[in-house]
């Protein structure tokens, strides 16, 4: 059941994030390192941020603990629009490769969070919390579009 469960997640989390890339791709050059204030990130940061925390999520998955400890990031994809969209396709593979070889689907993850604290969960609970995390930026990138006079981009 866990297994079923896994994988069907992770393939509403495939579908989530291509139409994240597909927005991402739609985003003029010229405009990837634009920021709506000073306060808050580009389009570029935005999917540094992604990338960061995606990745710790696959480690974190990995080791039976996700932290976000990982703070090193590849400054690039902030600026170099091709090299970001590459690294968040790249870490969907490793994602799909990780999920079909893991063997227990009901392992408990240790999940620490800065604002809720320690916590164990499903496998199936961390693919949500990467589609709720997803979410989040697809409703920042809807307002950014927007500003940067994109127009309408529909993510559902």
């Amino acid at each position: 059941m866990a297994q079923k469960e896994v994988k069907n997640i992770l393939d509403d989390y495939k579908e989530i994030r291509n139409r994240t890339i597909q927005f991402l791709e739609k985003v003029p050059k010229e405009r990837w390192t634009w920021k709506p204030h000073e306060l808050l990130g580009s389009f570029g940061m935005q999917v540094r941020h992604m990338s960061t925390s995606q990745q710790s999520y696959l480690e974190g998955i990995k080791k039976g603990k996700i932290d976000f400890s990982q703070k090193e990031f590849d400054k690039e994809i902030e600026t170099n629009k091709e090299k970001a969209i590459k690294r968040l396709k790249e870490l969907d593979k490793e994602l799909t490769k990780l999920i079909n070889s893991m063997n227990d689907f009901n392992k408990k993850i240790t999940f620490v969070d800065g604002v809720s604290g320690t916590s164990e969960a499903t496998l199936a609970n961390i693919l949500n919390y990467m589609i709720d995390h997803e979410f989040y930026h697809q409703g920042i990138f809807t307002c950014y579009g927007r500003l940067v006079g994109m127009g309408k981009f529909l993510f559902m």
